[in-house]
């Protein structure tokens, strides 16, 4: 008898399949089959049961497996190995009705994992199964029942969420800073001086001079004296060692963190070329928040470093980092399946260059991780002017400066290829530039060569990028890494935040959305989001009950939800409701509303600042030159999302239309005419066609589907 295994991408299963041989079939379930329904809250209370409904593009899906089970001995449900992995399976088994199965994990798409998981093949995990329908359910009840409220109040729709609002309120809040900062001048003072390698500088140490409760020197004067000075004595000199260790393989945040810093890549993009990497066997599970390799990850390293050439520069012992707090370590950080697949390979054989890049990246990181530190020699020297300098209180002071070389000693980890200083180091407070300081004995004169002092000012806190918001979240616990790239992605789309120069900017709506919950609603505090993420791991843990956790949300919710009802945040209620005599009010500064909607629909034209009714809209002047099929209408030239296309007058009533065409409804014949006499490889009933890709980055490019689409989903390029 034949085994099956269901996997979530399509992309896996031939590798798949590869592996287990010519008694496995391996089908995809295409991700998650079953979600709350869109236009419903879709939650039973007072038990907080959600109610699923199959989505539409699963059915197809759904059917061809359920025609497999009676000719299979045995399914395994092999989803990812996450929550969400994890609930997919048991929709799964509830959609087909499974009464035998068994549950495998595997971290990477290897023939040894997969065996390895098969062996250790057991049952699904409920307790994850009920942590990600307690996201599910929370997200939801925050959004269906925040997002009326709060659009009532604004007189238009937009949305809240539980996680997606507290990001808001981020952006939103370091925007607020950056408007209200008050900008004030201060003065620095250096002084430079040449040995025989190179010129080097020391910074005068000013915090001794700053007046009571002053944060910068803003004695223009001083500053200037001080810059002229020319005669100083060593005090101080201190020469030590320092380790700089390799940063650790990546995780989920800092893989997003470092594609969004070093290759402009955005994190759902960034999600989207892990997935395809880890679908096509490439690299390990891209769902992680374990810093640390496995055993075969640091083996398969060490030998690799000890055939090219680092065997003296590689640890004996495998390098670790310790894990967050509330980090789920069910999976190895991320790296290379097979280390010998260089990043240059890869990169040829993807027609997308940033897939090669973003590999490139995680094969240098893992590989580096497992190196000796760089060890640099540092030295620190305290200067003291031998002339004494007058401040405005006409007393005299020895101002003092200090500085500080780095020279590297040994490169370590720095000696892999393509590998720098910077590379990795995001953020972490080293120098932009060394500096190579004399060796010096305290007691020593020095001349400087020249000094200047630096008129600054002071500036606010930069504004975020997505990868330093990503860091924010990681570092507040809000949020999974799992979901920040969806974040981002809804706040962006949504126009609660602009991007512009890969800078984060908070748009109007934001500062709207956060006036009405800052201070109304609990979920928006940092603390709070970060408590319901330690409840969903405890609900993962069966550590909590799913009820309790629930209950804890919507009670406090609903007491939050009656400070909203009487609040209208647009403009002042001035002029009567022609429909029902309540007060209409100015909305988005577009056009009237009655302030009793949703009760009265009435709405009114804005016009130099005032309610003006709306004019009944004249009928289209309809084109007879092309009658439809139907009989009844014409078609007429329309705008899509997907271009220009030709439909019928009678929609919705007659639903027919065609493409255009040299001006005019194109031939529906048009597609036969292209048929060839070719049997599809895929269904073996319907002929291959010649089709044309009307969108997207192959636009114009030639392609073979199936006569028989959609029944047959057939593609193949036109060579």
């Amino acid at each position: 008898m034949t085994n099956l295994m269901i996997v979530e991408s399509p992309a896996k299963c031939k590798t798949i399949e590869g592996y287990l041989g010519e008694d496995w079939i391996v089908k995809a379930s295409s991700g998650h089959i079953r979600d709350l329904p869109v236009k419903e809250m879709g939650i039973s209370f007072p038990d907080y049961r959600p109610h699923y409904t199959l989505n539409s593009k699963s059915r197809r899906n759904i059917d061809a497996i359920k025609k497999l089970l009676p000719s299979v001995s045995q399914v395994y449900l092999a989803t990812d190995p996450d929550r969400e992995g994890e609930a997919i399976s048991w929709h799964l088994r509830e959609v087909l009705g499974l009464k035998q199965y068994r549950r495998v994990t595997f971290n990477e798409i290897t023939k040894k994992a997969i065996d390895k998981a098969l062996l250790a093949a057991s049952d699904i995990d409920f307790n994850l199964v009920k942590a990600q329908e307690g996201r599910r359910v929370l997200d939801r009840l925050v959004g269906y029942s925040v997002s009326p409220a709060i659009s009532n109040a604004y007189g238009s729709w937009i949305t809240a969420g539980r996680v997606q609002s507290v990001a808001v309120r981020i952006v939103v809040e370091r925007e607020i800073t950056i408007r209200d900062f008050i900008s004030n001048d201060y003065f620095e003072a250096f002084l430079r001086f040449q040995n025989d390698k190179s010129i080097w500088k020391a910074k005068w140490m000013s915090d001794k001079y700053l007046q009571d409760g002053k944060e910068y020197m803003q004695d223009d004067v001083l500053a200037n004296n001080v810059a002229s000075v020319r005669d100083l004595e060593v005090i101080e000199h201190e020469i030590k060692s320092q380790s700089r260790r390799p940063p650790a393989p990546f995780i989920t945040s800092t893989l997003q963190q470092a594609a969004s810093s070093a290759l402009k890549i955005a994190p759902k993009k960034c999600m989207e070329l892990a997935q395809q990497l880890k679908d096509e066997g490439l690299i390990t599970y891209h769902r992680t928040d374990n810093p640390n390799l496995s055993d075969d990850g640091f083996a398969a390293i060490a030998n690799w470093l000890d055939i090219n050439g680092y065997s003296s520069d590689r640890v004996e012992t495998m390098n670790t980092w310790k894990s967050k707090a509330g980090a789920q370590e069910g999976h190895e950080a991320i790296r290379p399946t097979d280390i010998e697949l260089l990043p240059q390979k890869v990169a040829s054989s993807h027609l997308d260059k940033n897939i090669g890049k973003l590999y490139s990246l995680i094969w240098h990181r893992a590989v580096a991780s497992q190196m000796k530190s760089a060890d640099y020699s540092v030295t620190n020297v305290v200067l003291q002017s031998l002339t004494p300098v007058c401040q405005k209180s006409s007393t005299e002071t020895f101002p003092q400066f200090k500085a500080q070389g780095r020279e590297l000693l040994y490169p370590g980890w720095l000696k892999l290829e393509n590998i720098t200083q910077d590379d990795f180091s995001q953020g972490n407070g080293d120098e932009d530039k060394d500096q190579v300081l004399p060796r010096l004995i305290e007691g020593e004169n020095l001349k400087a060569i020249d000094g200047q002092s630096l008129a600054k000012k002071t500036k606010p806190p930069g504004r975020y990028t997505e990868a330093s918001l990503i860091k924010k979240l990681e570092d507040e616990g809000i949020g999974r890494p799992s979901t920040y790239a969806s974040i981002l992605d809804n706040i962006g789309k949504r126009d609660y935040i602009s991007i512009k120069k890969r800078m984060l900017y908070a748009e109007e709506l934001g500062f709207t959305i956060y006036k009405l919950l800052k201070d109304r609603f609990e979920f928006m505090e940092l603390s709070y989001t970060r408590d319901i993420e330690k409840s969903l791991d405890d609900l993962a843990n069966g550590k909590k009950q799913y009820r309790e956790v629930m209950d804890h949300v919507y009670q406090q919710l609903s007491k939050e939800l009656d400070q909203l009802k009487d609040i209208k945040i647009d403009g002042v209620e001035t002029h009567q409701c022609p429909k029902c005599d309540s007060k209409l009010r100015l909305i988005q500064n577009k056009f009237w509303g009655c302030s009793n909607y949703p009760d009265c629909d009435y709405s009114a034209q804005n016009i130099d600042g005032n309610p003006v009714e709306r004019q009944a809209s004249s009928s289209p002047v309809i084109d007879e030159t092309f009658p439809c099929e139907c009989g009844s209408g014409f078609y007429q030239l329309r705008k899509g999302s997907k271009g220009s296309f030709y439909g019928c007058s009678a929609y919705p009533e007659c639903k027919k239309s065609r493409p255009v065409g040299n001006g005019k409804p194109d031939d529906v014949q048009t597609a036969v005419s292209s048929k060839t006499e070719i049997k599809c490889p895929t269904c073996h009933s319907g002929n291959l066609v010649k089709r044309v890709v009307k969108t997207g980055k192959n636009k114009g490019k030639d392609f073979h589907g199936c006569s028989t689409y959609p029944a047959c989903n057939h593609f193949s390029w036109v060579k």
